[in-house]
């Protein structure tokens, strides 16, 4: 072997099959075998890139140490482990992790320029790891696959997301008019609101090219004559990334190209409003809305504009107060023809004069053309209709926080999204003094308002410091008292709505106020008030509190697993039940002798079954 010549052992060891920690044992073997691995660039260029894809593009044209590099991210990945490993004895009775709680990872993100690439990366292969643990036993956090390591590694994601974004923001919005295209600000929220998903400028641009491909192939079989095919590749690069001030055709031009990208994004891609569940937040996403062809008005609008830009014309975005439609003017003419085109409904076209929403006397300068901002800003206050309105709860809390802090980047004089943030901070115990030191440094226009809700933060912050005085101290294990019949990490069915969920809590008797037990029609219960009521997390991604009676084991999880709050108390599922993570199991170390029970009991019925 030490008689190849060193270009043959680069080109083994740049084999796919062979991975880094084999390049690092190969040399180990000699110093002439450890001095060729060290010192080939080319090799670990390789190897980083065979094991981490989704970096070429950030580093392919670097000129780095790709063997440094490699040696940091392995470090970075054992340091995260390390940090993550903190979080749930730190933050196990906290329902919501508060910023100031995280800023303990800024200093990662400080070390170099890659570092929050780097980081994301890792993250996200926690959060996307779908090993399955075959055990009973409760196992340590850093075990592939462990819910709550997940859990907490999508908590530090979207924080680390958002601090990222907030500056992409602010470069957004520093760019020329010309260049502040819808699709960027419809990135933006989506990677905003879906931190844990994979969203890059890069994809939906390439998905919008191939829609507007697919309008020239169809425009080339109706009018092979339009001057469309006579553009040059710059000219048809400057339209992709520029808002452009008027339309380059003329005016049967503009109707050739206007017909030919309603017929192919409404009758052959199908695209169409969301009418059957408007209020899902997907409609906004535009990710979720090029592969679903659903969408809201002004997801749809965007997606339409975008597609007519890359062909020359200029479909402008308004914002009426019920409904969003894009505004197409034919010529730069002032009595040029005009209309508004309904993306929700089809690409129906409305002329002049017969826009329901609208109060116009003929004059297109009534309603003016929203800005890229005002545009995010729209889309962000859907997002908060979205999560206050929708009826599925999962994940709820998580989703109106990220809009209402999104409505606070976008448009930080918007003191309605600002009380409505600081009272969710107060209702979950979260660190205010952040927000109240933004709204002193902010110059509004009701000044008054803004020191309103300063006083109520302070007067929160006051009260919350004692109130959160216990609640990092070592937690108490529960006594069980004999009435208790089930145990944490259960899967139950509700005997008379036919739900299923897991056991995380449980109480000896009814310890809910009085309001909520006569709401709840606790004294129509067999055993009323007096029998044990258990919390469960329900597989629609609720938390019920449930009585005794009306609970079944079963065997069926049905979804449960997609419930947010799993990860907080369970580390995995084994065969028949959730096994607690570390921290449930020292406050209820009774109920495993419970779980294990039902567990042989389970495993016995099978047996007979055969």
């Amino acid at each position: 072997m030490e008689q190849l010549p060193v270009e043959i052992i680069e080109n083994i060891l740049t084999n796919p099959r062979i991975s880094i920690e084999d390049i690092v044992h190969f040399s180990s073997t000699c110093h002439y075998f450890h001095e060729i691995v060290f010192s080939s660039n080319l090799v670990w260029k390789v190897k980083l890139f065979q094991r981490w894809p989704q970096l070429k593009n950030l580093l392919e044209i670097r000129h780095i140490n790709f063997q440094h590099e490699v040696r940091y991210i392995y470090e970075l990945r054992q340091k995260t482990r390390k940090m993550l490993e903190k979080m749930p004895p730190k933050f196990y009775k906290k329902y919501e992790i508060s910023d100031s709680d995280l800023y303990e990872w800024n200093g990662i993100l400080n070390e170099k320029d890659e570092a929050y690439n780097y980081l994301v990366m890792d993250l996200m292969d926690i959060v996307n790891t779908d090993v399955p643990i075959n055990s009973i036993e409760v196992v340590p956090l850093n075990t592939p696959g462990n819910k709550t390591l997940q859990y907490y590694a999508n908590k530090v994601l979207r924080y680390i997301r958002q601090l990222h974004l907030s500056k992409v923001w602010k470069n957004y919005i520093s760019l020329p008019p010309e260049r502040q295209i819808l699709e960027i600000g419809a990135v933006f929220v989506a990677q905003w609101c879906q931190p844990n998903v994979e969203v890059t400028l890069e994809d939906i641009t390439c998905r919008l090219d191939q829609i507007a491909w697919k309008v020239r192939h169809a425009l080339q079989v109706s009018h092979p004559q339009h001057p469309l095919f006579q553009a040059t590749p710059e000219e048809l690069e400057l339209w992709r990334i520029e808002n452009k001030a008027r339309n380059q055709w003329n005016v049967n031009e503009c109707r050739q190209l206007i017909a030919v990208i309603r017929e192919v994004l409404f009758e052959q891609m199908g695209f169409s409003g969301n009418n059957h569940a408007y209020f899902m937040p997907q409609n906004s996403f535009v990710n979720e809305v090029l592969d679903k062809r659903q969408g809201l008005p002004i997801s749809l609008a965007i997606v339409f504009e975008a597609v007519a830009r890359r062909l020359g014309l200029r479909c402008e975005p308004i914002s009426f107060p019920a409904h969003f439609l894009l505004r197409f003017v034919e010529s730069s003419d002032p009595d040029s023809d005009w209309y508004y085109i309904d993306v929700f409904n089809g690409g129906q076209i409305i002329r002049k004069g017969a826009c329901p929403h609208s109060r116009f006397s003929g004059t297109r300068d009534l309603f003016p053309v929203a800005t890229a901002l005002q545009v995010v800003e729209r889309m962000a206050n859907n997002l908060e209709v979205s999560a206050r309105q929708h009826a599925h709860p999962n994940g709820r809390i998580t989703r109106l926080r990220s809009s209402l802090e999104l409505l606070k980047l976008v448009n930080p004089k918007d003191i309605s999204a600002l009380v409505s943030l600081a009272r969710l901070y107060m209702l979950h115990n979260m660190d205010t003094k952040p927000l109240e030191q933004f709204l002193l440094s902010q110059e509004f226009e009701v000044p008054e308002q803004a020191q309103r809700v300063v006083h109520m933060l302070r007067d929160y912050e006051a009260h919350h410091s004692r109130a959160d005085a216990g609640l990092f101290d070592q937690v108490e294990a529960a006594q069980r008292s004999p009435n208790l019949s089930y145990a944490v990490g259960m899967v139950m069915r509700h005997q008379t709505l036919d739900y299923r969920g897991v056991v995380y809590d449980w109480d000896p008797v009814c310890l809910a106020a009085a309001e909520w037990q006569a709401q709840n029609h606790v004294e129509k219960l067999q055993l009323r008030d007096g029998q044990p009521f258990y919390n469960v997390l329900v597989e629609d991604g609720s938390h019920r509190y449930v009585a005794q009676e009306n609970l079944v084991p079963t065997n069926d999880r049905e979804a449960i697993y997609l419930n947010d709050d799993v990860g907080r108390h369970f580390s995995h599922f084994f065969e028949t039940h959730y096994v607690p993570n570390a921290e449930k199991e020292k406050e209820y170390p009774a109920d495993r002798q419970i779980r294990h029970w039902f567990h042989q009991q389970k495993k016995l019925e099978s047996f007979n079954n055969l």
